[in-house]
């Protein structure tokens, strides 16, 4: 029977123990690994990547849209106070004091020796501010409002002192059917002031007057604000 004698039966031994090196397959491994975490890091990279870019066109575009609303908004304030001051303007001119049939009724009060020289009408409006009563449950609140007030001032000569035209004057006014409808009958015409004392009138030496003024206070109106 031959004998087989395998020279290189040791150096075969050799390399397969070099095959079968752990070391050697751990640094195969390691390296296998480091390679997959490298590649989850640059995929990782490119996905913050685009999400950054994609949260800055977001942002940009969240950004346009909150100006667009922040424009419509004021315009939408500055619309209703708008809207708020045309409906006050419009109650107003609704409400407002008429001085025509003031005039009308002047017309028909002539009195005799009495010379008007002069008609002022005065309006004044005082805003009122919002008022709270009591407390707790019984608390009430009262709205503010614009209060006007509306007076007339009548300037006028009268010839002939002695007969007290003025006061007849004054009284002709106060019973007047318009001035008693829109003064009522307990607020009339007042002498504001006093007489004054008896002048020569320049365009006749021969004659003397004496000025007075009367007034009358309406009654106020009060707008809701």
């Amino acid at each position: 029977m031959p004998i087989r004698i395998n020279l290189l039966a040791e150096a075969q031994a050799a390399e397969e123990m070099r095959r079968k090196d752990p070391v050697k397959r751990g640094i195969w491994i390691g390296s296998f690994c480091v390679a997959v975490v490298l590649l989850w890091i640059l995929e990782l990279q490119l996905d913050i990547g685009f999400s950054k870019s994609r949260y800055n066109a977001i942002e940009e575009s969240w950004n346009g849209d909150k100006a667009k609303y922040d424009t419509v908004t004021n315009n939408m304030v500055k619309i209703a106070e708008a809207n708020k001051k045309l409906a006050a303007l419009n109650q107003l001119a609704t409400n407002r004091f008429f001085w025509a049939p003031v005039l009308n009724a002047l017309q028909q009060t002539v009195t005799d020796d009495i010379q008007v020289i002069r008609v002022t009408g005065e309006q004044k409006y005082i805003k009122e501010d919002p008022r709270v009563f009591g407390s707790g449950t019984s608390k009430i609140t009262l709205p503010g409002a614009v209060i006007e007030k509306t007076s007339l001032f009548i300037e006028a000569k009268d010839y002939n002192p002695d007969a007290q035209n003025y006061d007849k004057f004054k009284e002709k006014l106060s019973s007047s059917g318009y001035f008693v409808k829109i003064l009522g009958p307990r607020n009339g015409f007042v002498l504001d002031g006093t007489l004054s004392a008896p002048t020569v009138d320049p365009a006749d030496p021969g004659r003397q007057f004496v000025t007075f003024r009367l007034a009358a206070h309406f009654q106020e109106v009060r707008h809701s604000e």
